[in-house]
C-alpha cells in the first residue's frame, strides 16, 4: 500500500476538467500542452508526471578511484581515467535548469565522486538550481570537513558502498582499504 505523504484538493469545473493548484502544476512540470498520465486502479487515480521529464540525472564526475577493488570492472577496460571539466559541468547545469520539474542529480558511476577536486563546488551548484542531490561513495574519503560541507549544502542522500560484512571479506574485495 502506498504511503500518502500529502493530500491536495482539486476541483472539477463545469466542463468536467480537473483544476490543479498552480504549485502542483509547477512541481510536476505540467505546463500548457504537456501530456501527463493517469494510472487508474479500481478505486484510485494516480497522476504521473510527464514522460518527457527525467526524474533523475546520473552524473559521473570522474571515473578515477582511490581503491583497486578486485571486483571493479575498471580492471578489465582500456578507458583513460579522467575528471569532468568545468565547461562540461556548466553545460550540464544549463541543461538541468531547462527541465521542469528539475530532476534529482545523482553523483556516482565507476569512479569515486569525492576524488574529483571540485565535487564540493559541483554539489553546491546543483543545490543552487534547486535540485535534490545524491552522492555515492566508497567512504574512504569521508572526513569531518567533507561531512560538514555535505550538511551545510544539505546533501539530500549519501550512499556509502561497503563490499563485505566482515573485515576479512571487505579486505578481500576492497584492496587498499580496511572496514
Amino acid at each position: 500500500m502506498k504511503k500518502i505523504t500529502r493530500l491536495i484538493s482539486i476541483q472539477v469545473d463545469d466542463q468536467g476538467r480537473l483544476i490543479l493548484p498552480p504549485e502542483l502544476l509547477e512541481q510536476y512540470g505540467l505546463v500548457s500542452g504537456t501530456t501527463a498520465r493517469l494510472d487508474l486502479t479500481d478505486n484510485s487515480l494516480n497522476l504521473l508526471p510527464a514522460e518527457s521529464t527525467p526524474g533523475r540525472v546520473y552524473v559521473e564526475p570522474t571515473n578515477a578511484c582511490n581503491l583497486g577493488c578486485r571486483t571493479c570492472m575498471r580492471n578489465n577496460w582500456d578507458e583513460q581515467l579522467g575528471t569532468m571539466s568545468r565547461q562540461t559541468f556548466e553545460r550540464l547545469i544549463s541543461g538541468i535548469k531547462s527541465l521542469s520539474p528539475i530532476p534529482t542529480v545523482f553523483f556516482g558511476g565507476l569512479g569515486e565522486p569525492l576524488s574529483h577536486p571540485n565535487i564540493h563546488e559541483m554539489v553546491a551548484r546543483i543545490r543552487e538550481i534547486g535540485a535534490e542531490v545524491e552522492l555515492i561513495t566508497n567512504g574512504t574519503l569521508l572526513s569531518n570537513d567533507v561531512a560538514q560541507w555535505m550538511i551545510e549544502l544539505q546533501l539530500n542522500r549519501l550512499w556509502v558502498s561497503i563490499d563485505g560484512a566482515t573485515a576479512e571479506s571487505y579486505a578481500d574485495v576492497r584492496l587498499g582499504d580496511k572496514l
